[in-house]
């Protein structure tokens, strides 16, 4: 069979491995690394590369992504069915399992993941288009509104503790995936850690899922297929995604 892959630059390193070891014919196309911060741009070039690959081509599409704070909800196969990862974000996809995530989430809160392509691509790769005009955009309008609301200092004392978000966490980990440059990974992991006074710890990583994805091998109860004329859902419950 013949894959379009479409994925997030953060997992170039993973992905090549992936399509490598596939049994099928793979193309591979990596989006911005900042468009995960915004859901609503990221839905919105993801639905371009879906509606320009569809078609006789390529019999799936596949997106190696989460659920991306709901960038991958609302997104409508063409002619060519979709298959993404029952996964909320890509720390699921580095670790291997959702049961892993949620335990390692819930028995270390307050860290920071790093991977290969966290460290690497941290700056972006791929062209990264207007993603930091409309960071800015964003940040503005918010804080117009503020403004408008409780007035210009009110407003500036709410922007600077919602640029505290670093204080919430306490521990840098690098996810060990076997790939790139290791040492420096580490190295760059404990520097952080060391600047922000955090812990550090390096665990073990898991591609089981990126490379399931790519081989064809869709567990239904951790991959989400997409039919021509469906759209996908963001769910509350266990499957986190469904289709309508």
């Amino acid at each position: 069979m013949k894959f379009y892959v479409v994925s997030c630059e953060v997992f170039a390193r993973e992905c090549a491995r992936a399509a490598a070891n596939s049994p099928h014919i793979v193309h591979t196309s990596f989006q911005a690394f900042g468009l995960h911060d915004t859901p609503d741009e990221l839905r919105k070039k993801l639905q371009e590369e879906i509606d320009r690959s569809s078609g006789a081509r390529f019999d799936y599409i596949l997106l190696v992504y989460g659920l991306c704070s709901g960038g991958t909800a609302e997104l409508t196969a063409r002619d060519t069915p979709l298959v993404i990862t029952r996964a909320h974000d890509c720390i699921t996809l580095l670790l291997g399992s959702r049961h892993r995530y949620e335990r390692e989430f819930r028995e270390h809160p307050g860290t920071y993941y790093y991977s290969p392509g966290w460290i690497e691509r941290k700056d972006g790769e791929v062209r990264q288009g207007t993603i930091e005009a409309v960071k800015q955009a964003k940040a503005e309008r918010r804080f117009q509104e503020y403004v408008k609301k409780y007035g210009e200092d009110n407003a500036r004392y709410l922007m600077e503790q919602e640029g505290l978000w670093l204080a919430n966490y306490s521990r840098a980990a690098f996810i060990n995936v076997g790939l790139g440059d290791i040492e420096n990974y580490r190295r760059f992991t404990r520097g952080v850690a060391e600047s922000h006074g955090w812990s550090y710890e390096e665990i073990e990583g898991d591609t089981r899922l990126i490379e399931s994805l790519v081989r064809g091998e869709w567990d239904s109860g951790e991959f989400l297929i997409v039919k021509p004329g469906q759209r996908t859902i963001q769910q509350v419950a266990d499957g986190i995604m469904t289709v309508e």
